[in-house]
Parts: structure tokens; sequence; C-alpha cells
């Protein structure tokens, strides 16, 4: 049946397995982890940047107690902000602003992704909407879209802004997408490279599709629920073939 955005065909990426069901119908294509800002920001930011920022930060600072995993940066920058957020607030003001400059400055110097144009060549062509999902601050993903001129093809941005740290869970993100776009949670495509997110836009509801330009391997993204590309330039010829 026609939804809110016309009529599709379910995205069919190379050869579905015949004992699988059809990928359901998508209006929206809820793309991340490979637009410039997710996937080539991180790459530009470096592994472990953000955590050891904050880790240099409190080194500055008076003494507290805390946990080593904390003090020594190796908890992830979600827990370590979640942690200074719940017993030093001053710090966590301090440190998030800290990596929120440090991911800005990686999404004015990151590489634009391979494929890209043509995957929002195709959205626009077949009347999809693009979304972008990400855990780094708003600043920085508007920048990058700005920066990259495609932020005219992107109709939701949903990342984290200050410490409201609900960007770090991408089911609840994903959620927020569809808000967004005034759409079902199950009409989106999340497109990503990293597994975890995948199981948890998957578990909330979403249909997942893995892209082997991201973080993970192919057996790694790839489930009896999850199709694996291995490009965006794949993913385009099959939004405008399907």
């Amino acid at each position: 049946m026609p939804g809110p955005h016309g009529a599709f065909g379910p995205v069919v990426i190379g050869q579905w397995p015949p004992s699988q069901p059809r990928p359901r119908r998508s209006g929206s294509v809820v793309h991340t982890w490979y637009l410039p800002t997710d996937a080539d920001v991180r790459t530009a930011l470096g592994p472990d940047a953000r955590e050891q920022a904050a880790a240099g930060l409190l080194t500055v600072r008076a003494y507290r107690p805390r946990p080593v995993l904390v003090t020594v940066g190796w908890f992830g920058i979600h827990r370590m902000l979640a942690f200074l957020a719940e017993h030093e607030p001053d710090h966590a003001v301090e440190a998030e602003a800290l990596v929120s400059t440090l991911e800005l400055d990686a999404a004015l110097t990151a590489r634009r992704t391979a494929g890209l144009d043509q995957v929002l060549a195709a959205c626009a062509a077949t009347n999809r909407e693009v979304a972008v999902i990400s855990d780094l601050s708003e600043h920085a993903v508007l920048a990058a879209l700005r920066a990259h001129v495609i932020a005219s093809h992107v109709a939701a941005v949903a990342a984290r802004q200050g410490l409201d740290l609900s960007a770090f869970d991408a089911g609840h993100t994903a959620q927020w997408t569809a808000d967004l776009l005034r759409v079902p949670l199950d009409s989106c495509l999340f497109v990503s490279g990293c597994s975890t997110r995948l199981h948890a836009v998957r578990q909330a509801g979403a249909a997942g599709l893995g892209c082997e330009c991201g973080q993970d391997r192919r057996k790694h993204l790839a489930n009896a629920d999850t199709p694996v590309v291995s490009d965006l330039a794949t993913l385009a010829h099959a939004l405008l073939t399907s």
C-alpha cells in the first residue's frame, strides 16, 4: 500500500537468499556511519581521541577519586561522560565541550565517503528521504553536512545534544529519527558498518543493512535478518532498480 512518501518496491541488494523473506518496504533511508558525519569523522578523529582528550582534561583538574578506567580514558566516551555527568557535573560540561570541539574539527577535515553522491542521487530520484544518525555532537554533524554541500539532501539529523547522552543508544536514536521524519520506524532502512548498531536498531524495529565500508567485516555484520553490501554504489543501484 502507498505510504506517506509514495509506494516503493523492496530494496533488494545483490542476490537475496531465496530462503529468506525480502526486505520490508522502505519509504525512508535512515543512513548512518557512511555519511561524512560519522565514519569519516571517526577516521579523522582517531580511535580514542575523544576518550584521551577527556582523560587529559581530568589530569589538569583538582584530584577527585574516580574509577581507573575513567581516569586513563579506557571507559569509552559514552561511559566517561555519563560518569562525569552523575558524579562531577562541572567536569562533565567541560569534557563534553572539549569533545564537541574535537568532533567539529574532525568533521571539517573528513574525507567524503566513496559512493555517497550516488546514494543521495538515488534517494532523490526515488523520493526517499535520508536522515543522519550519530553519537557525534549535532554541531559537528551539521557542520560536516554543510562542508560537504549535502545538507539540502538530508531531511533530519539525530545526534548528541550536549550532555543528553541518549544518542549513544542507536535504537533510541533510530526511533527519534523516525519521529522527525514522521514515518513508522519499521518503514526505515538503517545502513551501518557497525554490528552493534545494526543489532540495536533491529531490536528497536527498523530494518538493517550492513555495508563493508565501515568498522566491521561482513562475517560480523551479516545474519539471517541482515543482508550486507560491499559498498554504497551497490546500495545506490538497488535503490534505483528495486
